[in-house]
C-alpha cells in the first residue's frame, strides 16, 4: 500500500538525472526474479520484434538485454548468417542471459557484452548495426551519450523499435502517481516518461517515427530509421 511518503519519492524522481550506477544496483536486486515479475510483457515483446522487420543475415542489437528474453527469438529471425548482439551493464542480469542461452543451445550467433551502453563503440564496430531493440529501457533513452553511442553503431538504414512504460493521459493521469511508484525499481529517472521516445526521436537524421499506446496506455510501441548523420564526440560520460 502507497503512502504519502511513497507518493513523494515517486515525484521526487521525476526530475533525477539518470544514474548508470543506481540503475545497475536496483536491477542487480530484480536479475533472480525479473521474470517472474514481467511475464505480461510478453505480447509487447512480440510486438517489438516483428517491428524490426529482421531478415537473415542481419546484425540486431539488444540493447538491455536483460535476461535474454528476446535472445532466441532474435538469433532465430537473423539465421546463422546473422548475428545478435546483446548489450547489458548489470552482471546479474546478463548472468541470466547467459545461462538462459546455454539451457536453450541458442548461443551460436549471439555475442553477451556486458557494457555501458554508452561505451557499446568500443566492441562493436561503427556503422555495423541492422536494427536496435529497447524493451523497457527508460534509463537508456534519456541518456543522450547511450543514444549518440547506438547511433555510431548504427547503418544507415537502421531500424529501431523501442517498447516501454509510460504516463497515462487524459482521465487516467490522475493515476500518474501511481505509475511512477510502481516503476521506480526499473527507472532512474521520470524524465519524459510522458514520451520517453522524445529525445531520440529528436535526432536529426532520425526519420520514419511513430509510436502507438499499449495497456490502456499505460506502455508504449515505437519505430524510427536511422538516416545517418554526423554524430559528435560525447565528452565526459556520467555514470553517477
Amino acid at each position: 500500500m502507497m503512502n504519502r511518503s511513497s507518493f513523494t519519492s515517486a515525484h521526487t524522481t521525476l526530475t533525477t538525472p539518470v544514474s548508470l550506477a543506481r540503475s545497475n544496483a536496483q536491477y542487480a536486486q530484480l536479475a533472480t526474479q525479473y521474470d517472474a515479475l514481467t511475464p505480461r510483457l510478453e505480447p509487447l515483446r512480440l510486438e517489438a520484434h516483428a517491428l524490426l522487420g529482421l531478415r537473415s543475415g542481419d546484425t540486431v542489437m539488444d540493447v538491455g538485454c536483460g535476461t535474454g528474453k528476446s535472445l532466441a527469438a532474435l538469433a532465430r529471425a537473423v539465421g546463422v548468417g546473422g548475428h545478435v548482439i546483446a548489450v547489458e551493464p548489470c552482471a546479474p542480469m546478463i548472468a541470466q542471459a547467459r545461462s538462459r542461452l546455454i539451457d536453450g543451445g541458442d548461443s551460436a550467433n549471439v555475442q553477451l557484452i556486458e557494457s555501458q551502453i554508452e561505451a557499446v563503440g568500443a566492441q562493436v564496430p561503427a556503422r555495423s548495426v541492422d536494427a536496435f531493440l529497447l524493451m523497457f529501457t527508460h534509463d537508456v533513452l534519456q541518456s543522450r551519450a547511450a543514444l549518440d553511442a547506438l547511433l555510431r553503431v548504427a547503418k544507415p538504414g537502421a531500424r529501431f523499435a523501442l517498447a516501454g512504460g509510460k504516463y497515462f493521459r487524459g482521465p487516467l493521469a490522475l493515476l500518474n502517481p501511481w505509475v511512477q511508484w510502481r516503476q521506480r525499481p526499473y527507472c532512474t529517472t521520470f524524465a519524459n516518461y510522458d514520451a520517453p521516445w522524445r529525445d531520440l526521436f529528436a535526432i536529426p537524421g532520425v526519420t520514419g517515427t511513430h509510436w502507438q499506446p499499449r495497456y490502456a496506455g499505460i506502455a508504449y510501441i515505437a519505430g524510427a530509421v536511422w538516416r545517418d548523420e554526423p554524430i559528435a564526440e560525447t565528452k565526459g560520460l556520467n555514470v553517477a
